[in-house]
C-alpha cells in the first residue's frame, strides 16, 4: 500500500491555501470565482478555441499542464487523461491516461528530448511530474491515436518517493530540462515541489539528486530564496547568452530568476504587492517564454495572462478578462508558445484558446 502524506493540515494547505479560504476561491487547485474584477485587457482576440467539457477525445476535464513538442500540443487534464491536439483543428492525435492516477493527477510536465528506454536519443519524451505519488515519470508517448484503440505510454524512467530527504518529493509540480550545449545530452533536471518543501531539487541527466535550493516562506526577505507553491518552471535563454532558470512563485505572487546553480537573481512582484493592476501578479501559475527572452505568465487568480520584460521588470502586455464567454479566461493554469502563437490553458471553461500575443 502507497504511504499516504503525514504532513499537517497547514504543511499541506499552506498560506496559499488559507489566503485563497479568505478570498472565497476554495484553495489554490479550485477555480476563483468569475466576475471578480480582475484588471485585465478585455477579451482575448483569439485565432482558435479547442476542447469543452467531456471525457472523448479532444475535450476536456479542468486541463492544467500544457507544452508542445514544436507540431502538436501536449494537454494534461485531471481525468488524468494526456492528450496531443492538432493546435489548428483540435482534434485528438493521441491519448492515453496516467496509469495511476487515484490519489491523484498531475500538475505539470515538460516536452524535451533524451534517451529512451534503449538509450536512443529521442527528441519527444513527456517529463511528468506525477504529483500525488510523488514521483517523476519520463514516458515515451504511443504512435498517433486510432479510434476504438487503447493506447499507453512506453515507459523510459522513473524516480523519486515521498518524504522530504534529499531526492524525495511531497508534491511535484512541473519538472524543465536544461540541455548540454550540443542540444544531444542532459545537463540536469529541474523539479519543484509544494506542500512543505517547497523547493526546487536538480538532478543530473542519470536522474542522480545533485543539489536543493529555496525552503517554504512569504519571502519577506527579497534577498532569501523561499517558495510558496513554486508551480511552474522553465530555462531561459538571455539575450548574453547565458541561461536562466525561471520559477513562478504561484502563493507569493511573483516570479524568480535563478542561475543554473541556484543562486537569485531577482524577484519580479512579492507576496506584499499582489494585485490585479498590470505589473502586479495574483496567483501566477504558467510561464511561457517568447523567443526575444520575454515571456507569457498566466494567472490563476487574475484570469488573465500578462507579457513581461523579466530583465526590466516591466508588463509590456495584458491579455483576457474573467468570464466565461469566447475570449474570457476562468483560473488558466498554464500556457505555451507554439509557431508564434500562445495558447493558454482556460481550465475552468475546459478549454485551451490560441491567440496572436
Amino acid at each position: 500500500m502507497r504511504r499516504r502524506s503525514t504532513i499537517t493540515f497547514f504543511g499541506r494547505l499552506g498560506a496559499c491555501g488559507l489566503v485563497a479560504l479568505s478570498l472565497g476561491l476554495g484553495g489554490c487547485d479550485d477555480a476563483p470565482g468569475v466576475g471578480m474584477g480582475s484588471e485585465g485587457a478585455g477579451k482575448i482576440r483569439y485565432t482558435a478555441i479547442h476542447g469543452g467539457l467531456g471525457d472523448t477525445p479532444g475535450r476536456f476535464a479542468y486541463p492544467r499542464a500544457i507544452d508542445h513538442d514544436g507540431d502538436g500540443l501536449w494537454i494534461i487534464d485531471k481525468s488524468a487523461r494526456v492528450q496531443r491536439i492538432d493546435p489548428k483543428t483540435g482534434a485528438c492525435m493521441t491519448i492515453f491516461r496516467m496509469p495511476e492516477y487515484e490519489l491523484g493527477k498531475p500538475t505539470g510536465f515538460c516536452v524535451a528530448p533524451g534517451p529512451d528506454e534503449k538509450g536512443v536519443w529521442t527528441e519527444n519524451l513527456l517529463y511528468i511530474a506525477d504529483t500525488h505519488y510523488h514521483r517523476v515519470i519520463v514516458y515515451r508517448p504511443p504512435p498517433a491515436h486510432v479510434p476504438g484503440q487503447r493506447q499507453q505510454p512506453t515507459l523510459v524512467a522513473q524516480w523519486g518517493s515521498h518524504g522530504a530527504g534529499p531526492g524525495q518529493f511531497y508534491y511535484l509540480t512541473d519538472v524543465a530540462v536544461a540541455l548540454g550545449s550540443d542540444k544531444k545530452s542532459i545537463e540536469r533536471i529541474y523539479v519543484s515541489e509544494y506542500g512543505g518543501n517547497d523547493r526546487v531539487s536538480v538532478f543530473s541527466a542519470k536522474h542522480e539528486f545533485l543539489f536543493s535550493f529555496g525552503s517554504p516562506g512569504l519571502g519577506e526577505d527579497p534577498k532569501a530564496i523561499e517558495f510558496n507553491r513554486p508551480q511552474s518552471l522553465a530555462i531561459r535563454s538571455r539575450r548574453d547568452g547565458g541561461r536562466e532558470l525561471v520559477v513562478v512563485d504561484a502563493c507569493n505572487h511573483r516570479i524568480g530568476r535563478f542561475t543554473l546553480d541556484g543562486e537569485l537573481i531577482g524577484w519580479m512582484g512579492s507576496f506584499r504587492t499582489q494585485g490585479r493592476q498590470p505589473g502586479q501578479f495574483y496567483f501566477p501559475y504558467g510561464v511561457a517564454l517568447m523567443p526575444d527572452g520575454t515571456a507569457l505568465i498566466s494567472e490563476f487568480g487574475g484570469n488573465r495572462l500578462q507579457h513581461v520584460d523579466l530583465d526590466a521588470g516591466v508588463t509590456l502586455g495584458v491579455y483576457g478578462e474573467d468570464g466565461r464567454e469566447p475570449g474570457q479566461l476562468a483560473a488558466p493554469w498554464g500556457v505555451t508558445v507554439l509557431n508564434g502563437l500562445a495558447y493558454v490553458l482556460d481550465s475552468a471553461n475546459n478549454r485551451v484558446v490560441g491567440f496572436e500575443p
